[in-house]
C-alpha cells in the first residue's frame, strides 16, 4: 500500500527539516511518478528520492551473529566514507531530499567525521538520523557534541537489560558502557535544553530477552527516551531461528517448523522504497536498499566512475531492477527476507512520554 502524499508530508512536519518549494515540487514529482509506475506496470522516475541512506562505514566493533559486518560474512571491502565525497553528494541532492539516514552496515561513530556529516546535512536543512550501539559516546564532551551537532533522531540499540542477556546477541559489547552513553546523552539534552536528538531505544525481540520488556521500559523512562521500538529479529538460517526466535507468534516475522523458515505472507510485486529512498555505501556504490548488504545489486559507483547520483538514480540498471520488482519480486533473494509490503509483525513503537 503506497503511503498517501499528504500523510507523508504531515509526518515530516513533526521533524526538523527545511520545507522549500524545491522539496515540495520534488515530492509531488516523485509521488506522481510512483503512482504512474504502479498503474502502468512500468518504472517511471521523476525527481530525487525523499530519503537517502548514506553509510559512514561498514566496520563494526561488535560481532552480532546475524549481522554480516560483525560475523565476518561481508564480502565487500571494509572502509569509511570520505567527508569531501559526502559534501559533494549533499551539494547535488541536499536541496531536494528531506532526510539522510547516516547508517547501513557497521557502527557509524567509528567514522571520526560522523558529526561533520550531520553538520553538513543540517546546514542544508536536511533531517538527519542514525543508529548506534552506543560504545563510542564515552564522555560528557562526546554527548554534548552529539546534541549540539543537530542530529534529529538517534536509534539506540539495547537488546538486553544486563550484561548476560545483552552480550548474547551483541557479542563483544559492554552493557555498562552502553548504559553510560545513554545516561550521558540524556543529561546533555537536559543541560542544553534540547529536544534533539529524539532518542529511540530499539529492543530486538529474542527468545532470551522476552522477559525483559518491562525492564527496558523502565530504563527508557529513567533516561527520558522519547520512544521505545520493540522490533522482531531478522534471521537467515534454521539454526539462527532455533536459537534466537521467540516462541510467541506475535513476536516474530517468520513461520518456523524447526527446519524451514519462511516470511509470513506473500511478497507483493511492488516496493515503494525504490522510489522513496536509495542507499549510497561508504565507497560510493549505489544500492537499492539496506537489504543489499554486499552491494550485489549496486547500479554504479558515484565516487569512481564520474557519474552523478541523479544519473544512477534514473539509469537503465536501476530501472531494470525496478521492473523486476514489479514483475517477480520473490525471485530476488534479499526481497524474500524483507517485510516491505507485508502485514507481518515488524516493530511496535511505544511513545514513552505517553506511558
Amino acid at each position: 500500500m503506497v503511503v498517501p502524499l499528504r500523510s507523508m508530508i504531515r509526518s515530516f512536519f513533526k521533524i526538523n527539516f527545511r520545507l522549500t518549494p524545491r522539496r515540495i515540487w520534488n515530492a509531488v514529482q516523485l509521488y506522481g511518478s510512483m503512482y504512474l509506475s504502479r498503474i502502468s506496470g512500468k518504472p517511471v522516475v521523476r525527481g530525487y528520492p525523499l530519503m537517502l541512506m548514506v553509510e559512514p562505514t561498514n566496520i563494526c566493533n561488535l560481532k552480532c551473529p546475524m549481522c554480516p559486518s560483525g560475523n565476518g560474512d561481508m564480502k565487500r571491502p571494509l572502509g569509511k566514507l570520505d567527508l569531501e565525497q559526502f559534501r559533494k553528494l549533499m551539494d547535488e541532492v541536499g536541496p531536494y531530499i528531506m532526510q539522510v539516514q547516516l547508517w547501513n552496515q557497521g557502527e557509524p561513530f567509528i567514522n571520526k567525521n560522523f558529526l561533520d556529516f550531520v553538520a553538513c546535512a543540517r546546514r542544508m536543512g536536511v533531517m538527519t538520523q542514525t543508529s548506534t550501539n552506543g560504545h563510542y559516546i564515552r564522555t560528557a564532551e562526546d554527548a554534548e557534541a552529539l546534541v549540539r551537532s543537530g542530529l534529529d533522531i538517534l536509534i539506540f540499540s539495547l537488546d538486553g537489560t544486563n550484561q548476560e542477556t545483552y552480550e548474547k546477541y551483541r557479542v563483544g559489547g559492554k552493557f555498562g558502557i552502553v548504559m553510560q552513553a545513554l545516561r550521558l546523552i540524556s543529561e546533555a539534552k537536559t543541560e542544553l535544553n534540547s529536544k534533539t536528538p529524539i532518542i529511540e531505544l530499539q529492543f530486538l525481540l529474542f527468545k532470551h530477552n522476552r522477559q525483559e520488556i518491562d525492564e527496558v521500559k523502565a530504563i527508557g523512562k529513567k533516561y527520558k527516551v522519547d520512544r521505545l521500538s520493540l522490533k522482531t529479529a531478522q534471521v537467515y538460517t534454521a539454526e539462527q531461528a532455533e536459537e534466537f526466535l521467540p516462541e510467541e507468534e506475535e513476536a516474530r516475522r517468520y513461520s518456523f517448523d524447526g527446519e524451514h523458515i519462511e516470511m509470513k505472507g506473500q511478497v507483493p510485486n511492488w516496493c515503494k522504497r525504490l522510489w522513496l529512498n536509495s542507499t549510497v555505501n561508504w565507497d560510493g556504490s549505489v544500492s537499492p536498499c539496506c537489504f543489499d548488504k554486499d552491494a550485489e545489486h549496486a547500479f554504479d559507483n558515484i565516487f569512481e566512475n564520474g557519474t552523478s547520483f541523479t544519473q544512477v538514480w534514473k539509469n537503465s540498471r536501476y530501472n531494470s531492477f525496478r521492473r523486476q520488482i514489479m514483475s517477480e519480486r520473490k525471485a530476488i533473494e534479499m526481497c524474500r527476507n524483507c517485510t516491505e509490503g507485508l502485514e507481518v509483525p515488524y516493530a511496535q513503537i511505544i511513545e514513552m512520554k505517553k506511558t
